[in-house]
């Protein structure tokens, strides 16, 4: 696995009807800083411009936190991935397993409720 930097300041833009150039102004960045971040394409951000980032949305009336804006996420590797994909293969595509022929219909069980039995076998209840 490989941890990446998810950046959701887009979203969370869109989310509140909210302009780059606003959120620009309001943290005193400048727009092609805001760009770059809206569009996902910086490789490492500074401590201060997240929190400039919070302090302009804040301003803006959106009660934001780092965790708004950055997330980091856990993303498989090829060689991890194709093991995945080849398990589930082998599986049916079922993580669980195959499914049995026509076991999408119930059958009619009879005997004692599951209760009974569950009783007999844990002992008395105290």
């Amino acid at each position: 696995m490989t941890a990446q930097m998810r950046f959701d300041l887009a979203a969370l833009l869109r989310q509140h009807n909210l302009s780059q150039k606003q959120l620009a102004q309001a943290a005193n960045m400048r727009p092609a800083t805001v760009n770059a971040i809206y569009n996902a394409r910086v490789e490492r951000i500074e401590v201060s411009t997240l929190v400039d980032l919070v302090s302009g949305l804040r301003r803006l009336g959106v009660n934001a936190d780092v965790g708004d804006i950055l997330q980091v996420i856990d993303v498989p590797d090829e060689a991890e991935q194709a093991a995945r994909e080849r398990a589930l293969r082998l599986l049916g595509g079922e993580p669980w397993g195959l499914r049995a022929a026509g076991s999408a219909v119930l059958a009619e069980v009879s005997g004692p409720p599951i209760e009974e039995l569950l009783r007999e076998h844990r002992g008395p209840e105290s």
